[in-house]
């Protein structure tokens, strides 16, 4: 999918269901990768239905590709995908870049934030809480360098890692 957003990305212009011609060497600059590694990415991505790849015939002729997904469409799944493996920093960079319609990114800070937030507790929830715990618990501490949780018990000092 990482592929599959870069190429997409890189190439925005392009509308979805317009051909394009393309050189294997003009996608591997944008990939990052090998022209031999083009041809097997472009392959996964036709399996999966994102593009539709006519590799050129011959030595040096353009291949035609045509997506048919378009990057509004694909961008809050990879949000969403890139949240759950814990992947914060880089989709918060995607959320940064440079021509990511708005309403798109909006709605993907919107779930990012969200997922990041503490949870919100009821007034008689925290009650119960005061009640039935050990020790008090300070608020929880972010590390942002780390993205790990720390929880500092209140009357000893310690802190944990989760």
């Amino acid at each position: 999918m990482e592929h599959f957003m870069e190429l997409r990305y890189r190439l925005r212009s392009v509308a979805n269901h317009h051909s394009i011609y393309v050189s294997l060497d003009e996608l591997a600059n944008i990939l990052y990768c090998s022209t031999r590694n083009v041809k097997r990415i472009l392959k996964n991505m036709e399996d999966e239905g994102l593009i539709y790849w006519k590799p050129g015939g011959g030595r040096g002729n353009r291949s035609k590709l045509l997506f048919r997904k378009s990057l509004e469409e694909m961008l809050p799944s990879h949000i969403h995908a890139l949240v759950d493996r814990g992947e914060y920093r880089q989709a918060i960079r995607w959320l940064k870049r440079e021509g990511i319609p708005g309403h798109v990114r909006e709605r993907c800070y919107k779930y990012v934030l969200r997922e990041l937030s503490f949870p919100r507790i009821d007034v008689s929830e925290m009650d119960q809480l005061n009640r039935n715990r050990p020790a008090a618990i300070t608020p929880a501490i972010i590390s942002t360098s780390t993205g790990r949780w720390f929880f500092v018990d209140g009357g000893q000092g310690r802190k944990r890692d989760k």
